[in-house]
């Protein structure tokens, strides 16, 4: 959480100006090298329309009042074990109402994925209870131009349009790990105790969709958190980090007067 502290102290003062998403890339980096060995990979600070991007690590764009901050970053202990931790911010520090509908939906999805991780469970199964979530959403908004069950169908998947990519991965030495594994091993083995993983979904509006009205476009969101399995269930290793929608304001209103 420290990173994730020092990167919202720094962000008042960095809105607006030229690389200011590298601003907070470095402050969250200079805490990684404080307290832990390293980045755990090349931190993702995305604003405005490179949030939809998902792996958009140039961090050359400008933090602008009012847009929507992607955070993906993650710090590696001495032991080398890494963490991955995505937070989705406001940059003035208060969400919108249309903000809040969009955040509010990740959110959901991401805790459908967590009541589906059980001990046997396999990452399809997160996967399809998060999606069922965005596409219901999706639906709800009047974005999806089939019906829910049709969209998830694995003749459909139109919802895929906004969420492209999976939902969860191992998590370990490498902060995909292991990547290349085969499916039988990975997304279609059990989940068993003692086994650490991500759960991430998120939503994609691309600057230049014109399948959606104008204020989708340029907004990006994705939360990820940490989960380990024990013989009891799903518990949250990043639980101290907040997402809840107060939280997080609260969480930017205290960082910012600590900067001050």
């Amino acid at each position: 959480k420290h990173g994730f502290d020092r990167l919202l102290s720094s962000l008042p003062s960095a809105l607006d100006k030229p690389r200011s998403e590298r601003i907070l890339e470095g402050a969250f980096n200079a805490v990684s090298r404080e307290l832990g060995n390293a980045v755990g990979y090349d931190s993702i600070v995305a604003s405005g329309p490179h949030a939809p991007i998902l792996h958009w690590m140039r961090n050359t764009g400008v933090v602008k009042n009012g847009d929507m901050l992607l955070v993906d970053a993650g710090v590696e202990v001495d032991s080398l074990y890494t963490a991955d931790i995505t937070r989705t911010f406001p940059t003035n520090g208060k969400f919108t109402d249309f903000q809040k509908r969009l955040y509010q939906a990740v959110l959901d999805s991401q805790q459908a994925g967590f009541e589906a991780a059980k001990p046997g469970a396999t990452y399809s199964d997160i996967h399809h209870a998060c999606m069922r979530v965005i596409a219901e959403r999706l639906h709800d908004w009047g974005l999806l131009p089939v019906s829910v069950e049709e969209s998830l169908s694995p003749q459909g998947q139109q919802h895929r349009r906004w969420l492209a990519c999976g939902v969860a991965h191992h998590l370990g030495l490498d902060v995909h790990d292991c990547a290349q594994a085969r499916f039988e091993s990975y997304q279609g083995a059990p989940i068993r105790p003692g086994m650490i993983f991500t759960i991430e979904p998120g939503l994609y509006f691309r600057e230049d969709d014109l399948l959606i009205p104008p204020e989708y476009r340029g907004i990006g969101i994705r939360i990820e958190d940490d989960v380990l399995m024990t013989e009891n269930g799903p518990e949250w290793i990043s639980a101290g980090i907040p997402k809840q929608i107060d939280d997080v304001e609260q969480w930017m209103a205290d960082q910012a007067a600590q900067a001050k």
